[in-house]
């Protein structure tokens, strides 16, 4: 969840950040080398002219990043130590981060005033006027730096460029300061707030408009308009944040859902078969059992936030025998079906049955936020790409072809993962007002996903064909646009690696590639990643990196703002029991399922901004030190109609390619490549 540090104002410290902790954000702004960044000549380590150069800059790095399988509470999942300079964001970052933050924080702000209690949006209101002025300063400073920024510039830095250098520094160390400073202030007046009685309830009657009141100056997401609507329930498993749950029946439902062809037919009408369904490759099923200790289905007891509940649920999908969109057909709140009943979807007049599978939707939506976060999002993005970073940094040298090509795409992810991991795994942080779990299950949850991504058996293809989720009848717009992005990628990326690589013995006689792939194996623990021995394998393997970093991630986490934002919608908890009887359930029941005001606004918070900050498009090949020249120089790649540029036109070609497919279909645009960050940077 990268999801959860947004640049210094993070949602989960600023909402449990203990009194005594110390400053997160003290570094200092990384600048270039006065040589110029950007400026190796990419060589392979066996055709180095000063290799015991080469190799005592990298023993220096080694020494530099250092791996750890205790950081940040994510016990037994190798990652970096600590950061260095190099790892911190850019100005351009803080700018987009602190802009989002004050819309939010103001935003709250007057809605506590208007709608809950005008002394805590009064307590708010200073915080508010401090993202303000520091939102001016920065502006201001970019506004006077912009010459600077966007001019060439001649090495070693001319007056102006130095000059523009000091006050960007100035400026970030003042910018960490004070958010800094916010986070403890806001945590502070937050847990005033809910210590009033009764105003983090929601109540039995209002409570959806109650949550509605949230948006004061921000729009009320579109999904508020579409809560209840069966297929957009549906379609979240092909187009929501976690498209990477759903799969084919095979052979027969689990013994342990027993949806039987009456019930099969109840919905999906008389002319359709559950055993035709099966064999034509129509049925799917979501199955949150992986969850494990995480969906406990006992309430948990937290102090902020009271009790909480998450279960393991179980739903099946079906497309229609003449073809159309995915629609839903039966959910099971839990595991055990001696415990919970089936709750197959009621006619639109079935008054009795209606409250009775909206809470069902609820339970399964519950597991789908907590299935989504700690492993779809945090677990395989965020923590994974982090091994291929560590091993890039220690393994290959500078000018390596591989770490020019990856180095941009790991730009701010070590700085995201340290932060993001503490904020959402440290004690009444994040994780603690957001998911159901007691912390500890949720760790555990993170490690055990990130542990058990298989590099090769998650490629798309691949994982797609395992789930049974790769035919076209399934209309699936994740998998589509996935697919498209990856070949698009794959193409830019046998481009490049076949510059450097003319043979596959050139590959296996790469020293420094064979010692990284060990690295990533043996102390990254990423399963099946294995020593490469060809230029086809290469390609592929740079591929998945690439596409790990930016298309996936963005799929997994822009949809946040949308759809997980929103509580009423989705959520990590609910507050009550999942329902024992499809019948005779009230909108009252369903409102008392709702967590509480507290994490709601979390959760407004931290989504809003995580979904919000879109931060170097995909193809966009800068260095991360002042004044952010360009990584990739080597005329062969870069020069005019040359790899780099075809790579551009053919992501170009691909948006033309998914609007047209958004013409026609209910639009998805997540995976558009001017929305993809080159990086995991938020």
């Amino acid at each position: 969840m990268a999801s959860a540090l947004v640049a210094g104002v993070p949602v989960a410290a600023t909402l449990g950040s203990p009194a005594n902790a110390a400053p997160l954000f003290n570094l200092p702004l990384p600048f270039g080398d006065p040589a110029g960044p950007g400026s190796v000549n990419p060589l392979l380590p066996q055709h180095e002219v000063d290799p015991a150069g080469r190799a005592s800059e990298l023993g220096r790095l080694q020494s530099k990043y250092v791996w750890t399988e205790d950081a940040n509470f994510v016990h037994g999942v190798p990652m970096a130590a600590s950061l260095s300079i190099e790892d911190n964001p850019t100005l351009e970052w803080f700018v987009l981060v602190i802009d989002e933050h004050y819309q939010v924080i103001s935003n709250i702000a007057l809605a506590l005033t208007r709608h809950f209690d005008h002394l805590i949006g009064d307590m708010l209101q200073p915080l508010v006027d401090q993202l303000f002025g520091l939102k001016a300063t920065v502006d201001n400073v970019v506004r006077i730096v912009a010459p600077v920024l966007e001019s060439p510039v001649a090495y070693p830095l001319d007056p102006p460029a130095r000059a523009g250098e000091y006050l960007l520094t100035e400026t970030v160390q003042t910018v960490l300061r004070t958010l800094d400073q916010i986070r403890d202030d806001l945590f502070t007046t937050l847990r005033k707030m809910f210590s009033s009685p009764g105003l983090g309830n929601f109540g039995t009657v209002d409570g959806v408009e109650r949550y509605r009141n949230l948006y004061a100056t921000i729009p009320v997401p579109e999904i508020a308009d579409r809560l209840h609507d069966d297929m957009v329930f549906a379609r979240m498993r092909v187009a929501g944040p976690n498209p990477m749950a759903l799969r084919q029946v095979r052979g027969a439902v689990p013994a342990n859902f027993p949806l039987d062809n009456k019930g099969y037919q109840s919905v999906m009408g008389s002319g359709d078969s559950l055993s035709a369904a099966i064999s034509q490759g129509r049925l799917y099923l979501v199955d949150y059992a992986v969850l494990g200790s995480a969906a406990s289905e006992s309430a948990t007891y937290k102090l902020l936030t009271g009790p909480g509940y998450n279960t393991a649920p179980m739903a099946a999908f079906a497309v229609p025998i003449g073809g159309g969109e995915l629609e839903p057909v039966a959910i099971q709140c839990g595991q055990d079906p001696a415990k919970h009943v089936l709750f197959l979807r009621p006619d639109a007049g079935d008054a009795d049955r209606y409250w009775g599978w909206q809470m069902a939707k609820t339970v399964l939506q519950t597991a789908d936020f907590n299935h989504h976060e700690m492993h779809s999002h945090l677990g395989r993005t965020h923590l994974v790409t982090e091994a291929f970073c560590v091993a890039t940094r220690r393994q290959l040298a500078a000018n390596h072809p591989l770490s020019v090509l990856l180095t941009p795409h790991f730009e701010g992810l070590l700085y995201i993962n340290k932060f993001a991991t503490y904020l959402i795994l440290a004690p009444e942080l994040t994780g603690d007002l957001i998911l159901a779990p007691v912390l500890e299950d949720t760790i555990a949850s993170a490690g055990r996903a990130r542990l058990s991504w298989d590099f090769y058996a998650e490629m798309p293809h691949r994982e797609f064909a395992e789930r049974g989720v790769d035919d076209a009848h399934l209309p699936f717009p994740y998998r589509d646009d996935a697919l498209l992005i990856w070949d698009v990628i794959h193409e830019w990326a046998d481009s490049y690696v076949r510059t450097y690589y003319g043979a596959d013995g050139d590959v296996r006689d790469d020293f420094e590639l064979v010692a990284w792939a060990d690295e990533i194996a043996q102390v990254g623990k990423v399963r099946g990643f294995r020593r490469i021995d060809s230029v086809d394998q290469l390609v592929e393997v740079v591929t998945m990196i690439v596409f790990l970093a930016s298309a996936q991630h963005a799929a997994v986490n822009f949809p946040q703002k949308d759809f997980i934002e929103y509580m009423p919608f989705y959520s990590g908890m609910t507050a009550a029991p999942a329902p024992s009887d499809p019948a005779g359930h009230t909108e009252s029941d369903w409102i008392r399922m709702l967590p509480s005001l507290l994490t709601s606004i979390a959760q407004l918070y931290l989504f809003d901004v995580l979904g919000s900050v879109h931060y170097r498009p995909l193809g966009d090949y800068r260095t991360n030190t002042f004044p952010f020249a360009n990584a990739i120089n080597d005329p062969r790649i870069a020069g005019p109609g040359g790899p780099l540029d075809r790579f551009r036109a053919a992501l170009r070609d691909a948006e033309a390619t998914i609007n047209d497919r958004n013409s026609q279909r209910e639009p998805y645009t997540y995976l558009l490549p001017s929305t993809i960050p080159t990086s995991t940077n938020i």
